[in-house]
Order: structure tokens, then C-alpha cells, then sequence
């Protein structure tokens, strides 16, 4: 879910991308997007052999476990993929990247806490999770002191709306995963307003090696303050998790296909496409999430058991369109068009 780092750095290019260009950037980030949305999944999955080993009431700790291996895996193979991220380090790259892994951290420590909850399917967290598009014009708002748009104010209301039913009639509000979920959002969106200020100041792949080394640190922090941290001293534990194929498997796609390959893939291609037309391939990624939740649970529910089954109801279409309806109003309503777009 390294998304984060580019999406609002403003994105220039010399000469006019070609139609053919256009259509292999918005097929390339649709992949990104799929990388993206099997995220959910693979963490849930990953989560749990994690809790089979440790206890299911190792929440806190073990979301940061998981994390821990997956943001130290994914340094680790920024300078076997990406070797310039580490080349272009210097001192600012370093300051700049500790000031962004505070939010990324944050973010996903949020997210995955969510995730580990039994009540917040996969997919219910992908959309939850998507209403950083709300929350980020939100932050530069506040940040300009001028008002949101119209557009934003409208998602406001439609992403309270779908937050609020997705999970079919609200009796007694939000579960602590959900609250925590859209935490998770509102703290992505303010990632990536920081992320448009430190881009300009540093190298894009320097300051994502060193905000996954920073996040890292934080994770290792974060494991050594929660409940219960002392059972990660436990090297019978540490061997029978190590041991579990389903932990490398969920640890290592997290890393490769979701942080580096991404990464590498949005850092090349997203400058084909216009900011506006970016964003709307980027609500695809809740959607395959959801898709490849409801798969999982219809093919493979039997042979590897997964928490929080996501199931079809027609509340789940509801809750999901509005949140999408939120994310494309906050992307598309009231905001000027550019008197000079040649991508859009």
C-alpha cells in the first residue's frame, strides 16, 4: 500500500503522452490498484497464523509484528530492485522520510488494527480505507484556510452515509475496527498532503527507502509498547510463526508486489496520466479488495479459514457505492477544470 508516497506530488511531463501511452499507464495502474486491493486479504490472512501461534487476543502486537516483517522485507529489496533509492540517499532524503514514516506508520498500524478485528471483512476495510480521497482536500483546506469544494462536502455526506450502512442497518454505530479503519483513512490523507510538500525536497525513491527504514524503527517501537509484548521474546513462537508457509507467502507478496513492484510501477507511469484521470483508475483498487474477499471466502473459505467471511448482501453494494460516489465527487465535483490538461 505504498501508494501514499506519489499520488499528490504534482506530476509534470515534457512533451504529451501518446493515446497508446495513456492506455498502457491506466492498465499498468489498474494492476497496481489489484496489487493494492489483494493487500487486505493477504494481511488478514497473514494475521492469522500469526494469532494461531501467539492468541487471538495478541491484536495490537501482532498487526505490528506482520507490519514489522513486511516494511523490513520491502527495505530490504528497495536496493535490489530500485538501487538508485539507495544512491540518492542523503541527509535531507533521511530527515524527510522520519517525518513521513510518522503518518505512514500511524496509518497502517491503524489500518491493520482494523483489519484484525473479527467484525471488518477485507473488503469493508478496502472501501473504509479509500475515504482518504475525502479526507485528503479536507487536510489542503485547512492547510490554505479556504473552504473544502462542493464536491468534498457532498463526499463528506455520502461517505457517512455508506460508512454507516455498509454493514447493512446501523444499530449501535460503528465497531472499534471500522472507527479505527477510517482513523486509518483521515491519517493517510493527511500522508499524502505531507508528501506533496516533501517530494519537492527530496528524491521520490530515497525518501521511500528511508521512510520503510524509519517505519521499521516505528513498528519495532510499537510491538515493544503493546500488551502482551514479552510472548514476541518467545523463540518457540518466533519458530512455529517463521515456520508457517501461509505467513511467508501473505509477508513477502505484501512486501514485493504491494510496496517495491508498485512502487516502481505508479513512480514510472503516473506521469502519463492526468492527476483527475489517475484518481478515478484508483477507486478501482476497494473493488477488487471486495472482489477478491468474496472469492476467497466462496473458494478457498473451506481450506484455509479466514476470519470476518465477506459475504454478499445488497447493504455491501449500497455502503460500497457511496463511498465510491464520495471518493468521485471529492475527486470531480466543483473543482476547476485546467485551461491547459493535454492528458485528460
Amino acid at each position: 500500500m505504498a501508494r501514499f508516497c506519489y499520488r499528490a506530488a504534482p506530476m509534470e511531463t515534457i512533451s504529451v503522452p501518446s493515446p497508446r501511452r495513456r492506455r498502457l499507464a491506466t492498465m499498468i495502474l489498474t494492476a497496481v490498484c489489484l496489487f493494492w486491493g489483494a493487500t487486505f486479504l493477504l494481511m488478514k490472512l497473514g494475521t492469522q497464523s500469526i494469532f494461531a501461534v501467539f492468541g487471538s487476543d495478541w491484536k495490537v502486537a501482532g498487526g505490528a509484528f506482520f507490519l514489522l516483517v513486511r516494511f523490513a522485507l520491502a527495505a530490504a529489496m528497495m536496493p535490489l530492485f530500485l538501487p538508485q533509492s539507495v544512491r540518492r540517499c542523503n541527509k535531507a532524503a533521511w530527515k524527510h522520510g522520519f517525518w513521513l514514516s510518522t503518518v505512514f506508520a500511524g496509518g497502517f498500524l491503524l489500518q491493520i488494527f482494523g483489519l484484525t478485528q473479527d467484525d471488518v471483512p477485507a473488503g469493508q476495510s478496502a472501501f473504509l480505507t479509500s475515504l482518504y480521497v475525502v479526507s485528503t482536500p479536507i487536510f489542503s483546506s485547512i492547510i490554505l484556510r479556504r473552504w473544502p469544494s462542493k464536491g468534498v462536502m457532498l463526499g463528506v455526506a455520502l461517505a457517512t452515509v455508506g460508512a454507516a450502512f455498509i454493514k447493512g442497518l446501523p444499530e449501535t454505530g460503528l465497531s472499534i475496527g471500522a472507527w479505527a479503519t477510517l482513523g486509518c483513512a483521515v491519517v493517510f490523507g493527511g500522508h499524502i498532503v505531507l508528501t506533496d510538500v516533501l517530494t519537492r525536497k527530496s528524491d521520490a525513491l530515497a525518501l521511500t527507502f528511508t521512510m520503510l527504514v524509519w517505519s521499521t524503527l516505528w513498528m519495532i517501537l510499537a510491538l515493544s509498547l503493546s500488551p502482551d509484548a514479552g510472548r514476541a521474546l518467545d523463540v518457540s513462537s518466533l519458530e512455529a510463526v517463521f515456520a508457517s508457509p501461509m505467513f511467508w507467502i501473505t509477508e513477502l507478496l505484501c512486501a514485493f508486489l504491494a510496496t517495491v513492484l508498485a512502487l516502481s510501477m505508479l513512480n514510472v507511469w503516473q506521469k502519463e496520466l492526468s492527476p483527475s484521470r489517475a484518481a478515478g483508475v484508483y477507486t478501482s483498487e476497494p473493488v477488487f479488495a471486495t472482489l477478491l474477499s468474496l472469492g476467497a471466502t466462496a473458494f478457498i473459505g473451506g481450506i484455509i479459514p479466514i476470519e470476518a467471511h465477506e459475504h454478499f448482501s445488497w447493504w455491501l453494494v449500497f455502503g460500497a457505492a457511496m463511498i465510491l460516489l464520495a471518493n468521485l465527487s471529492a475527486e470531480f465535483v466543483g473543482r476547476a477544470a485546467p485551461k491547459t490538461d493535454p492528458t485528460a
